[in-house]
């Protein structure tokens, strides 16, 4: 997965996408690696840092425009974006460092965006010495009020390491926000780590609430510091936060190895069993109820929150959901009688905004396997925005993911149908995941019911 899709940006110059990034452990090399995605796709990009970078990095563009006052070189900054479509734009060298430009600076160029075709803007907002892991100054981060996404970047390599000098830029202010005594000797860890991401004095400092927040846990580049990135992302997602497991700095693959974040299951159960003759819902198979089966399904795939559609038996469904309720979202859908797709939208319109992706289960599949939402869900991390079970070549409808891209063709959906619809409008963006057919099998019938009693 490229940076610009796990950092979702719209790519608008209209609305220019302007990307802070801060902390330490890559965010150089991010904010160009981003910028050279946006020219690769045709759109143009500029690289503008809040702070000073080293003078060798000028050669990480293919073009560089000094600023010497308080006016951007226009002209000559539309010139170098014409033949390359994207550019760093500097101060002067002092010593071997470039100064960064001001933050008013680079709020004019965002209001300046659209005449220049200008679709993304790339800000290093703060420095760290080169160090894994940073906590910021008083000073810092300088973010222009134009910023659109807030990205602390932190160094996997930096798990494991002391809380000194050697791997900690201001260790003193690390110890602050982490509440570690100053005489304890602690090791950097996934918790720490996260903990100092998500602080409003750590990696969200100057966090407003029109951001998009998004930690990149950068140098994924061993099998340990996979584990590590995906044990931090894990605790982030918990906190309701998403992130980027990265390597940047691998010229060779992707940048994003994994996207982390809220994955909603939703469990449909708002139907009136037309076919059934009775609640469905409420049937027993092997000692429990269908609603309880797949409520316990759904929990036992390890996903994320777990959110029930009711309809036509409300008040049941919630009574035979007593015992576990506390950790259920439960949605009613007065226009159950509709169809399926209205429950689709009552779910979707009801979830919260740090989800980022939603599976639809069917409350009718009593032998769905967890390892199947397992699966689903590690097809999301990987990139896919769309996701669904096959039976051999077969596409089957559900249980299916959706990203939150595909929210909009989802709240669109009328009737009874629910999102296959969508899967297979775009059937060629779908990542497939194998099933066995017994798991999908629906129970609709009085015939289906005792089949299964009997087996």
């Amino acid at each position: 997965m490229l940076l610009y899709q796990g950092l979702r940006l719209a790519l608008n110059p209209a609305t220019p996408d302007v990307v802070s990034m801060v902390g330490g452990g890559g965010k150089s090399s991010t904010a160009f690696r981003l910028a050279a995605e946006v020219a690769t796709l045709g759109k143009r990009a500029v690289i503008a840092p809040s702070t000073r970078i080293a003078a060798f990095q000028t050669a990480w563009a293919p073009a560089f425009v000094e600023v010497s006052g308080a006016e951007l070189p226009w002209g000559e900054l539309e010139r170098q974006l014409a033949r390359h479509h994207y550019c760093l734009l500097g101060g002067p060298v002092v010593g071997d460092r470039r100064l960064g430009l001001e933050a008013a600076q680079i709020d004019a160029l965002a209001r300046r965006a659209a005449e220049l075709h200008i679709a993304a803007i790339t800000v290093e907002a703060d420095g760290s010495k080169m160090r894994p892991v940073k906590a910021p100054a008083g000073h810092e981060p300088v973010l222009p009020d134009a910023t659109t996404h807030l990205a602390p970047v932190a160094g996997l390599d930096a798990i494991g390491l002391a809380l000194d000098a050697r791997g900690v830029h201001r260790p003193e202010l690390v110890r602050r926000i982490l509440e570690v005594d100053v005489d304890a000797a602690p090791l950097l860890t996934p918790a720490m780590l996260a903990r100092l991401l998500r602080h409003p004095a750590g990696g969200a400092k100057g966090l407003r609430s029109s951001l998009h927040f998004i930690p990149l846990l950068n140098k994924a580049d061993t099998p340990l510091h996979l584990a590590y990135g995906r044990l931090t992302a894990a605790l982030l997602a918990e906190q309701g936060i998403s992130s980027l497991v990265t390597c940047v700095g691998n010229a060779a693959q992707p940048p994003v190895i994994e996207r982390w974040g809220q994955v909603a299951v939703v469990v449909l159960a708002a139907g009136g069993s037309r076919r059934m003759g009775r609640p469905k819902q409420l049937e027993v198979v092997g000692g429990a109820t269908l609603i309880e089966r797949a409520v316990r399904t759904a929990r036992q795939g390890n996903v994320g929150p777990v959110v029930v559609v009711t309809g036509a038996e409300d008040a049941a469904i919630r009574d035979a959901l007593a015992g576990s309720r506390e950790d259920v979202t439960f949605v009613h859908n007065p226009a159950w009688a509709t169809g399926q797709a209205s429950s689709v939208v009552a779910a979707l319109q009801a979830m919260p905004p740090q989800v980022d992706a939603a599976i639809f289960l069917p409350v009718d599949q009593p032998l769905l396997d967890p390892l199947l939402l397992r699966r689903l869900t590690a097809c999301w991390r990987a990139g896919a925005d769309l996701a669904a079970p096959a039976v051999g070549d077969e596409l089957r409808g559900a249980p299916a993911l959706f990203d939150r891209l595909y929210w909009e063709e989802l709240l669109a959906l009328q009737g009874d149908v629910g999102g296959r619809r969508v899967l297979l409008a775009h059937r060629a963006r779908v990542v497939t995941t194998p099933a066995l057919a017994a798991w999908l099998h629906d129970v609709d019938t009085e015939d289906d019911l005792h089949a299964l009693n009997r087996a």
